[in-house]
């Protein structure tokens, strides 16, 4: 809280609650030790946030976002900040970055990004996330939206089982969208057992009041439709970029356009699938942003 301080704000992965980057091994330490203050957000329906239908990536950084910053003091002191987003934290991160520009912009982090349905179609690469084929106002108003909403929305009432001891239709579900991700899992489990412990009990916080946010977050014109276009961040905002080469949740090609796009650093991930290259090393990825 120091008034010199770094800021940093963080864009949580689906599922997650802005909580989890303090939990995170080491990160409150790493942060109060160089002087970072750290800013993470909860999207709609996640821990206690409240629940909102029909939000639109585009529109978080105005409506949510500028809240929580005006509130921190951050957009009154006219401060610069660098922002990190992981996995569908990323278009929320690009979105920041468009909204703000490179003027409050310092530097952009993506981990296992992806981006928005329309550029993603027009530069020839396939979809960023799997099309559930409902969206905000289907899954209330037609029988198909409503029955592919509640059936998905029952299967992530216990998200953090899927890190664990996934249930027969959890790893049916899995095993539908990301074929290798049990393996991958239990290897993570094995070899990451403090970073998964958080990501696990954060996941259960995110279900805490209810289990609507997975509901809205899945819904196409959350998931797939951001409303903005990922080539409008401007040439001057540096950029780091980790994605995996293996990942089954947000395609490698994604991350690998964006390196190319923007001449970004980057690493990539190579046996973790898509939640190792989320979230090990860490710090090591919040120091290279910090730094870039």
């Amino acid at each position: 809280d120091r008034p010199d301080a770094a800021i940093l704000v963080d864009c949580p992965g689906g599922g997650c609650t802005g909580a989890l980057l303090g939990q995170l091994p080491g990160v409150v330490e790493w942060c109060q030790q160089n002087n970072v203050r750290a800013i993470s957000p909860s999207y709609p329906g996640f821990g206690w946030s409240t629940v909102r239908s029909g939000w639109t990536i585009a529109e978080w950084p105005k409506t949510d976002l500028e809240p929580i910053l005006e509130k921190e003091g951050v957009l009154i002191d006219q401060c610069q900040f660098a922002v990190t987003g992981t996995s569908f934290g990323s278009p929320h991160a690009q979105a920041v970055a468009v909204h703000f520009g490179p003027e409050r912009v310092k530097a952009l982090g993506l981990r296992v990004p992806y981006i928005g349905r329309a550029v993603s179609e027009e530069v020839g690469l396939p979809l960023g996330q799997a099309n559930m084929r409902y969206t905000s106002i289907s899954s209330n108003t037609t029988v198909l939206g409503h029955v592919a909403g509640r059936a998905f929305m029952a299967a992530c009432a216990n998200p953090a089982a899927f890190f664990d001891e996934p249930s027969g239709i959890q790893k049916a579900f899995l095993n539908c969208l990301q074929p290798k991700a049990l393996i991958t899992i239990a290897k993570l489990n094995k070899e990451h057992e403090d970073v998964m412990q958080c990501l696990k009990n954060d996941m259960k916080r995110g279900v805490v009041s209810t289990g609507q946010g997975w509901l809205y977050m899945c819904a196409t014109d959350t998931l797939l439709d951001h409303k903005f276009d990922v080539r409008d961040i401007k040439s001057s905002t540096p950029v780091v970029v980790w994605y995996a080469d293996d990942d089954e949740d947000c395609p490698p090609s994604h991350g690998a356009w964006l390196v190319q796009e923007f001449g970004a650093k980057y690493r990539v991930f190579s046996g973790l699938g898509h939640v190792g290259a989320a979230f090990v090393d860490h710090i090591k990825f919040l120091k290279e942003v910090l730094g870039a």
